[in-house]
């Protein structure tokens, strides 16, 4: 079915439901970033693979809203249908909200899934739209009527994270919960969040493509610590450890009527995350507290047993991901046929035999040339670009590990660049130094210190169309929040000591590369002076930058001193992890100092 075909088909199906318009967005009942394959309804409507993004159809218009990550990519999928991309935060392009008050008639109706909306985005629909007096249809999935080949919903066991990586067990992270709850005077908690419920109760799961997660809520009072969830996932040594610390496993389904029988007189929940149908399920005299879910910055300031093992993971992945990077510059110059999915599969054959390997952390990016402009661009075995002796080769990839979770992006050059490359190289690297030295006052959000990675981008009239550093979980979703480094005001938090972040600013010009620095780091403590507490960030990842790319005349002394004093730390750390003599050459050769060329 082509996808002209499935906006007929859904058009069809709007008819008999006397809707006007109908939403789709990029979800599962959780609210989740990245979601199993029997969710993707967006995606499989309009041909667009991203991982954020949403869709509008109405009777005479298919519109497909992304963001600057995936303008390129949006429109190489869309093209040929009918749809038409809507790039969201750009002139000229009015959101959501603001095409609809324009174009639908007064006494419309807008349909949309009920349990794949948030709460907190019905509300905010519904208070937009109310005084052009455009009704809200909230119901059942359209989409799932004429979905024929549907996947099916994932069947993933559980497996428990044991105590020597959590540190601490679920029953003592539940007492904490609990503790927070008696602060606050309310007497449940409901989550919805995959990576808050399997942090909680100290498990992983397989249900989602590398994201150790399960499709899960979980209810919590003051005597009761609840699960629900497929019980065909749940095998006996992890059902065991469960109800040792005092979880009661349900059905996934029991959790509307659980949440309708309680008798608790207040409840806590983040409306972003619960669904509009296990909403209206809540009993009408429940005092909802809507506000961020007690573990979501419980589990995002790692304990001091959880660094450790994050420190532990970062090295070991650096040094395979360095061996990668020697391995494809050797391949290239030899004059071997290697293509983007050659890359791919080289790398996981090497992170394979590492100890904690878990899985990759998501789809490894390997961009070649024009392709690394696509922020988000992923070869396959059909689609895939050969690497050449010139110009720059792009790869970002993570690790799960049973120790930590891990992101990192480096470019290369696979052979000679040209003058703007070297440029836009040297101010990726700029921008990211600024970022990698900075010292921030403790009570700051990642919002205040975003325009110095940006500013050295800014002097050359050049941005980048995405945040600078995001959020990642402890063996959990390699985006996860609270925390985040963004031009983006609204829901900024304050960044704590111990909290993950991303540094990782680029440049993207369509047609020609892409350029992404990518190192995890930690907020650490900086210094206290005059009462006041500065933090840092810790630069946690360790694989070198490429040397030949760099101009130096274009370093300050500071940036050229933090190069310099990183690369020594990498070899290091490294130099015991590498497999040859040949690849310790390449280490000391791609870590010596650089110099400024004598005047």
């Amino acid at each position: 079915m082509t996808t002209n075909e499935k906006i007929a088909q859904l058009r069809e199906r709007m008819k008999k439901d006397h809707l006007d318009a109908y939403y789709v967005n990029t979800a599962d009942p959780h609210q989740s970033e990245y979601i199993s394959d029997y969710y993707k309804e967006r995606a499989w409507l309009t041909g667009f693979s991203g991982s954020a993004g949403y869709a509008l159809v109405t009777m005479k218009e298919a519109l497909l809203w992304a963001d600057g990550r995936y303008f390129i990519q949006a429109e190489k999928q869309i093209a040929g249908s009918e749809f038409r991309l809507m790039k969201m935060d750009t002139p000229g392009y009015p959101d959501l909200i603001g095409w609809l008050r324009e174009n639908l008639a007064p006494g419309s109706k807008l349909g949309m899934c009920d349990y794949m909306v948030s709460q907190a985005f019905y509300e905010k629909l519904s208070a937009a739209l109310s005084p052009c007096k455009i009704h809200l249809v909230a119901d059942g999935s359209l989409i799932g009527d004429f979905w024929k080949d549907r996947p099916a919903l994932p069947k993933g066991k559980l497996f428990l994270h044991e105590l020597q990586f959590t540190g601490k067990t679920a029953a003592q992270k539940i007492a904490e919960l609990r503790a927070k709850m008696k602060a606050d005077r309310v007497e449940a908690q409901l989550l919805a969040g995959l990576d808050d419920i399997a942090w909680l109760y100290n498990y992983r799961g397989n249900d989602v493509e590398d994201n150790p997660v399960a499709l899960a809520f979980a209810l919590i009072t003051m005597k009761e610590a609840k699960l629900f969830i497929d019980p065909d996932k749940v095998g006996p040594e992890v059902k065991k450890n469960l109800e040792e610390n005092g979880i009661e496993v349900l059905d996934y389904e029991q959790v509307n009527s659980a949440v309708h029988e309680l008798r608790e007189e207040s409840i806590a929940l983040n409306k972003q995350r619960i669904n509009r149908r296990l909403f209206r399920t809540l009993p009408e005299k429940i005092r909802v507290v809507d506000q961020r879910d007690y573990p979501t910055l419980m589990k995002a300031c790692l304990s001091e047993v959880e660094l450790k093992n994050q420190m532990k993971a970062y090295v070991r992945d650096s040094a395979v991901i360095t061996r990668f990077l020697f391995w494809v510059k050797r391949e290239v110059s030899k004059g071997s046929r290697l293509t983007e999915w050659d890359t791919v599969e080289k790398l996981h054959a090497l992170r394979l035999p590492l100890e904690n390997f878990i899985q990759e952390s998501f789809s490894t990016i390997a961009a070649y040339g024009p392709n690394a402009a696509m922020m988000h661009y992923s070869p396959s075995p059909e689609n895939s670009a050969e690497l050449k002796a010139r110009g720059f080769f792009l790869c970002d990839c993570g690790s799960q590990f049973y120790d930590g979770t891990t992101d990192v992006t480096r470019t290369i050059a696979l052979g000679p660049l040209t003058d703007e490359e070297i440029h836009d190289f040297t101010l990726t690297l700029k921008s990211h130094i600024s970022l990698a030295r900075v010292i921030f006052l403790e009570g700051v959000t990642g919002h205040y210190i975003d325009i110095i990675a940006r500013e050295p981008l800014w002097r050359e009239y050049m941005d980048y169309k995405c945040g600078t550093g995001h959020g990642v979980g402890y063996v959990l979703g390699v985006h996860e929040g609270p925390q985040r480094i963004s031009k983006a005001g609204v829901g900024a938090v304050v960044l704590h000591e111990g909290m993950v972040v991303t540094n990782e600013p680029g440049v993207y010009k369509e047609g020609k590369h892409g350029i992404r620095l990518e190192n995890d780091c930690v907020v650490s403590f900086a210094a206290e002076r005059g009462g006041d507490r500065f933090l840092r960030l810790e630069t946690c990842t360790l694989v070198p930058l490429d040397r030949s790319a760099i101009d130096v005349s274009l370093l300050s002394d500071e940036e050229l001193e933090w190069l310099n004093s990183y690369h020594a730390r990498v070899e290091k750390e490294l130099l015991p992890l590498m497999s040859s003599e040949e690849e310790r050459s390449e280490l000391k050769a791609a870590c010596a100092p650089l110099k400024r060329c004598a005047s």
